[in-house]
């Protein structure tokens, strides 16, 4: 089963009612009225409040958009859906926030760019799409999922990614990079990206972040756990340092990429070991096969003698 939603026809609905009405408590009651008749949904009466106190009226609102889209998907995957596709989002903030405490089984694509927080708090088994860019605090605070971003991530890409006794955090494919500090205070999950920023491991306690681009500057400051694979002259921060890979790391970086083995349709990786140290995969960014040698890579991690552990 799938469902469309498509984004600008609920942006004409409520336009459409704020080029005929200007008092924001009718436009919110004309507004919850359309979504209910066209969509089966009703919003909070505290978001007409938040909405006139941000932003002056109900219509201009971008909080009514964002309630009502993860609202809708919430009805529809309560009414057994188990793929949407969501069109035109123009870089909509804080969508796919469905906060469902267990695991649902869902599969997104979206068709665009996307704001700040998309799949915050995600939960779900499956995979979500961005086919186009992700702005701050891509899936913050992450609990389980697998996201696959076709363009760039600004700042803090899985940020607080969680690892708890029923959760090991979100799998995360960024195909042209991400900004700084990717796995910002991340305690678990697994980033691959074709480059990563200035800072990026902030504080990380936990999980792998894979840069498979261009070296960075001051990986890993003040982190207290967790690993970042970097080709060589990326340079650690305060509080980390620089190893050499051993071969258990050739196995925990195989079995990084093995989450996304058909995605980036990567070549005899099976092979792949300290003895057979090439990866050949393709990335649909340059649309070639690409090859990278991770003998010429370095690791990342805690400064033990220096944080007193």
């Amino acid at each position: 089963m799938c469902y469309t939603l498509d984004i600008d026809e609920l942006r004409a609905i409520v336009q459409d009612i704020g080029s005929k009405i200007s008092n924001p408590d009718t436009q919110f009651e004309s507004v919850n009225r359309a979504f209910e008749e066209d969509y089966g949904i009703r919003l909070p009466y505290g978001l007409k409040r938040a909405s006139i106190e941000k932003f002056g009226d109900v219509a201009t609102s971008p909080l009514i958009m964002e309630r009502a889209i993860n609202s809708i998907m919430k009805k529809k995957i309560g009414d057994g859906e188990t793929k949407i596709i969501l069109r035109n989002p123009k870089a909509l903030y804080r969508i796919g926030i469905l906060g469902f405490d267990n695991p649902i089984k869902l599969d997104i694509i979206v068709e665009g760019d996307v704001g700040n927080f998309f799949g915050a708090f995600c939960n779900f088994n499956g995979t979500w799409i961005v086919k186009g860019n992700a702005e701050n605090g891509l899936a913050d605070k992450g609990y389980k999922g697998k996201i696959i971003v076709d363009g760039f991530a600004t700042e803090l890409a899985c940020q607080n990614n969680q690892a708890t006794k029923f959760s090991n955090g979100v799998d995360v494919l960024i195909r042209k990079g991400c900004m700084e500090r990717a796995m910002g205070q991340a305690r678990g999950g697994r980033l691959i990206t074709f480059g990563a920023g200035y800072n990026s491991g902030l504080y990380m306690s936990g999980g792998i972040l894979l840069n498979l681009g261009l070296p960075g500057e001051l990986f890993g400051p003040g982190m207290v756990g967790g690993i970042i694979y970097s080709p060589e002259g990326t340079t650690a921060a305060e509080g980390a340092i620089i190893t050499k890979l051993t071969s258990r790391d050739y196995q925990i970086i195989r079995e990084t990429l093995r989450i996304f083995e058909n995605d980036l349709l990567i070549e005899q990786l099976d092979n792949f070991s300290m003895e057979n140290p090439i990866i050949s995969l393709t990335n649909n960014v340059k649309r070639n096969t690409q090859k990278y040698s991770i003998h010429d890579f370095i690791k990342i991690v805690p400064n033990m003698t220096n944080s007193g552990h």
